[in-house]
């Protein structure tokens, strides 16, 4: 006989984990800091992963030794070691989503061998798309006998080939929400989804983003866990649901103040009720360990949560073109702040991918790439 009690479920989110060097850290950055200090990067989030039903990460880099030269700095960029997949077993973490920009920066084969590497270390793998073409989903089946859908798909542009992927690129909305308004016939518990969306570096979403997520929280989503912006960006109350536009980063090597606030979004669902949420803030400390923050970091890190503050924004861009242009000028920014920490931090890189960074910024500048 099926428990009658309504459906609940307790979700831990974070945003964007990486594994692997940021182009700029190569030698120090991720890899290297799980390198040395393995369990001790995640460390401070495992007590809240271990009170959750679901944990939930995005894995924004491409974890395999698989066609890897370590001599070469293209190969050697946001490529994570396939040991340390165990540290994000070991913190809790139970889903990965694999659906995003730099899901195929080494390749369809090192991008296979990643994603049979996380089954083996005993992960849930959603981002793929099954031969029908439809994404694959994580289910949680609930005493009552319905289940829960959690899926991940990514609209940012693929940029590193041409061939069709196998990761969940949805560059078309329309079809994403027919995709969604599907799960949700078929989906009888909650359905959460996992979205790679907006621009880097801006602390709220686009009018457009805005959009969608109302369109999505109305097809029957419960909650969006977004990422990609690589900051913090509000949180919506919309409907019967809740959008996290983005979490930003969680286990991450940029170097920008707004870049290392971050925390767990612990989201209680009950099945007829709205969705209820704490924010456990976070930093990302010196060593790259997670930290908890701070009573400053704390406020602040409230503060960018707040749709309030959305709502408050002087001179907020009244469509895309403005908001692209925004982007444009967040975007130098963090050129121009990468040759700073650059050159000040230029002992931390192994002599011959300093060379070779040196070289591609100077073909850069030339070529105005």
């Amino acid at each position: 006989m099926k428990d009658t009690k309504a459906p609940t479920l307790r979700i831990s989110a974070v945003g964007d984990l990486s594994l692997g060097d940021h182009p700029v850290c190569v030698g120090h950055g991720m890899r290297s800091a799980f390198e040395k200090h393995g369990n001790e990067i995640l460390a401070a989030a495992e007590p809240y992963f271990r009170q959750s039903d679901v944990t939930i990460a995005n894995l924004e880099t491409v974890t395999t030794d698989r066609g890897f030269n370590r001599f070469w700095l293209p190969s050697f960029e946001m490529r994570g070691n396939p040991r340390h997949l165990r540290y994000i077993k070991d913190a809790g973490i139970d889903v990965v989503g694999v659906a995003n920009n730099h899901a195929m920066q080494h390749g369809r084969e090192a991008f296979e061998d990643m994603t049979s590497s996380l089954v083996r270390h005993g992960l849930s793998v959603i981002g793929l798309d099954r031969p029908d073409g439809r994404t694959a989903y994580h289910t949680y089946e609930h005493e009552s006998g319905e289940i829960t859908y959690i899926v991940a798909l990514s609209m940012r542009p693929e940029e590193w080939t041409h061939d069709p992927v196998n990761y969940s690129l949805r560059e078309d909305f329309s079809e994403l929400l027919s995709e969604i308004q599907d799960l949700r016939r078929e989906c009888d518990g909650f359905l959460i989804c996992s979205l790679h969306w907006g621009l880097e570096f801006i602390n709220f979403p686009s009018g457009q983003q805005v959009e969608f997520g109302h369109a999505l929280i109305d097809a029957g989503v419960d909650v969006v866990l977004g990422h990609h912006p690589h900051v913090l960006q509000p949180v919506e109350r919309y409907g019967h649901g809740l959008i996290f536009y983005s979490l930003g980063n969680f286990a991450f090597d940029l170097w920008g103040d707004e870049t290392k606030l971050t925390g767990i979004a612990c989201v209680n669902l009950c099945k007829g009720g709205q969705p209820e949420f704490e924010f456990i803030p976070m930093v990302i400390g010196d060593n790259l360990s997670l930290e908890l923050a701070n009573s400053d970091d704390a406020n602040e890190i409230h503060r960018l949560l707040s749709w309030e503050r959305y709502k408050n924004l002087d001179n907020r861009p009244e469509g895309e073109p403005e908001y692209e242009a925004l982007y444009k000028s967040e975007r130098m920014k963090f050129r121009y702040s990468s040759y700073r920490y650059f050159l000040k931090n230029f002992y931390k890189y192994p002599l011959h991918l300093f060379l070779q960074s040196l070289a591609r910024t100077a073909l850069r500048r030339l070529t105005g790439t």
